[in-house]
Order: C-alpha cells, then sequence, then structure tokens
C-alpha cells in the first residue's frame, strides 16, 4: 500500500509539466493576461525584496542613517570626528606663589609664626605617544624663594631642585569621544633639602622649606615632586570627554611617598611636654580633580574653564605629635583654578589662578598664578 502510494505521487509529479505544456506549437497562451493586471517578481528572479527595505525611524535606528542636515545649505553635515592626538607634546609651565607656607611638623604655635614669603616653580616636561593608546612622559621642576622671616630676621633666598618624574598612560576608549586614562608615576628621590625642623643644616633647612612652599603654591596638588627624602609612586584613573568645542576631564590619583631619609635629628625638638616629631615610613596623599574647557572662539582658538581639585593628606612626611591635645591643621584642602587659554596651530599658551578655599592654605594666605606654553611636534 505504501509503495502504490509513493508511486502515484511520483507520477504526479513527473505528469504536471506535462499538462502545463501547450498542445500545439502556434505559440499563443491558453489563458490571456486581464487588461493592466501585473505579475509580482518571483523569489527566484529579480532583486531580493530584503535588499531595498529600509527600517522606520525610531530610537534604536543606526545613526548613519539620519544624517544632520544644515538648515542653509541644505546639505549633510559630516558626523562629528574625535579629536587627533599629538604624538610628542612639550610643555613650560612657570607657577609664581605668595603668601605664608605651611608645615605638618610644625606645632600648632609654629604654624602662625610660618614667613611671608615668594616661589617661582618652573616645571618643564613632556609626552611621547607610543601608540595612540600609551604614552609615556617626563617631568622636571626648580623653584626658588625669597623669605621674610616674622621674628625680624634679614630676608634669605634659596632655590631647590624638587624630584623627576616619570610617567606612563594607558587610555580605555569608552566611545569616540570619552576615554579612561589609567596613569602611574615613578619619582626619583633626589629632591633637595629636608622636612625636618630639628635638621642643623642651614642649607638643606632653607631647600626643604622651598620646596614645601612650592607645593603649597601649587594647592597640594603634586606633592610628589616636592617631598625631600622621598621615593614617590604615583597611581591613578581619570575620565576624559572631548567633543567639539567642550573638554571635561576628572580623576584621581594617590600618591606614596617611601623614606629614604631615615629618621628626624631630635624628636623632642620643640619644648619639653608639648610633643614630639617624626618621620613617617610612608606618606600618603590623594588629589581628586574635576575640570570643564570650553572654546568660546575660533578664530583665535580662545578658552575658559575651571578646575577644582580636593587634597587629602592622609599621612604626612613628617609629622608633630602634641602631647597636649592641640587641633592639628586640617588634612583637607580644596582649590579652584580658574583658566584661560588660546591655541595658535601647534602652539598653546594660558593662565590660572589658584584660589584655595578654606584648609592651611586658605587660613596662611597662599595663593599662586600659573602660566604655560606647549608645542605639539
Amino acid at each position: 500500500m505504501r509503495f502504490s502510494l509513493a508511486l502515484a505521487l511520483v507520477s504526479m509529479l513527473v505528469s504536471a509539466p506535462v499538462f502545463a505544456a501547450p498542445n500545439d506549437g502556434d505559440g499563443k497562451e491558453k489563458k490571456a493576461k486581464k487588461k493592466g493586471e501585473e505579475t509580482g517578481p518571483s523569489m527566484d528572479s529579480g532583486a531580493d525584496p530584503a535588499a531595498t527595505e529600509k527600517s522606520d525611524d525610531g530610537p534604536f535606528k543606526p545613526k548613519s542613517e539620519k544624517p544632520v542636515i544644515d538648515k542653509e545649505t541644505g546639505k549633510a553635515e559630516p558626523p562629528p570626528k574625535p579629536r587627533p592626538r599629538d604624538p610628542i607634546v612639550v610643555y613650560l609651565e612657570p607657577l609664581i606663589g605668595f603668601g605664608k607656607g605651611f608645615s605638618a611638623s610644625n606645632s600648632a604655635a609654629s604654624q602662625d609664626q610660618m614667613p611671608d614669603s615668594t616661589v617661582v616653580t618652573v616645571e618643564a616636561g613632556g609626552m611621547y605617544d607610543l601608540s595612540p593608546k600609551m604614552s609615556l612622559g617626563l617631568r622636571l621642576a626648580w623653584s626658588t624663594a625669597t623669605i621674610d622671616p616674622q621674628d625680624g630676621g634679614e630676608s634669605f633666598s634659596s632655590t631647590a631642585f624638587a624630584a623627576p618624574e616619570l610617567m606612563f598612560e594607558y587610555r580605555h576608549a569608552l566611545s569616540p569621544f570619552t576615554a579612561l586614562p589609567i596613569f602611574a608615576g615613578l619619582g626619583i628621590p633626589v629632591a633637595q633639602g629636608t622636612l625636618d625642623p630639628s635638621e642643623v643644616d642651614t642649607v638643606k633647612q632653607r631647600q626643604g622649606l622651598v620646596n614645601s612652599l612650592a607645593d603649597a603654591s601649587h594647592g597640594f596638588e603634586d606633592g610628589e615632586l616636592y617631598q625631600p627624602k622621598r621615593l614617590p609612586l604615583i597611581l591613578g584613573v581619570g575620565l576624559r570627554h572631548e567633543r567639539g568645542a567642550l573638554d571635561l576631564h576628572a580623576g584621581t590619583k594617590f600618591v606614596f611617598g617611601f623614606n629614604t631619609g631615615g629618621a628626624v635629628k631630635n624628636e623632642n625638638f620643640f619644648s619639653t611636654g608639648v610633643g614630639t616629631i617624626k618621620a613617617n615610613a610612608v606618606a600618603i596623599r590623594n588629589v581628586t580633580l574635576a575640570g570643564i574647557m570650553y572654546q568660546f572662539l575660533e578664530k583665535p582658538a580662545l578658552s575658559a574653564g575651571l578646575d577644582a581639585w580636593f587634597s587629602y593628606r592622609a599621612i604626612d612626611p613628617v609629622e608633630f605629635e602634641s602631647a597636649v591635645d592641640a587641633t592639628p591643621p586640617s588634612s583637607f584642602q580644596f582649590v579652584v583654578e580658574p583658566k584661560l587659554g588660546a591655541r595658535f596651530g601647534k602652539l598653546g599658551v594660558g593662565a590660572g589662578f589658584l584660589l584655595p578655599v578654606g584648609g592651611p592654605l586658605g587660613d596662611s594666605g597662599m595663593k599662586g598664578v600659573r602660566l604655560n606654553a606647549s608645542y605639539a611636534l
């Protein structure tokens, strides 16, 4: 029975073309098409309808299918592209600070006796792109200061080199316009001077004071450069968004300073019973920054912006420990820096004003004016 049914089906399939073929060779069709009737395309001939099918507009439609049309010209505007990076950039950054300094190794009474001073720091460095995602950098700094002691002594000047820093940065792309930079730095522990107030060498004391003033005038932003007798290690992560005229940036870094100078000369340098001083094995500082820059003029390229950062000195290199429960200076510092910038081809210039808000630097009246110039090679 199954064999007979299969044979019948095969017979029908083979016979079908025969019944559909014309009986005569005159070329006339048996059935004429109705007037105005059109036949649709078959699946085995012509173009695939899916190839010309377009999706409806909606929130999930690809942006490339919906170009921005210029209302004046009626032409489609090209999609925005991320800013190109300069493979090599060198810079020079002078900073002028003025006000009283700050030292965590001084007693509360000695903080009020910190001298008025003017400090000039010149920082220079550069960045080199190993690839679009990785960069190496180097920065060096040198400072000079004029100090007016409040005890009526004669003013004096001194200079000091900071610790050179080698830097590495890796940028993870979150989008064509947003990157997540991960960075690390290692300093060379050759910053001049000492932060030990019991040091009998006057030259070392003055050099240490110059580096302390440079650190304060920078709003405690770059302590890794200005800590004598310390091996600096820097670890951080940031976020940068650059699109058109807008530049948004933020980041946080931890600075670890490992003691290479040993203990202080005299722990009981201050009056007996007031307290002692000590050099910590590791100094720790955190700096968290956020900022915005906007180019408000195209030619010449002029920009304005604001940076603000929060510094927390978890452990200072040398500290005073009170024996009478005196209130220590605050370990927190907030600083704002309004900025202006201009760009002329590969040359960029800018200026900013560092204004501490509260904290030990606000109390001491320390402020700074920062200038900078950079050139892309």
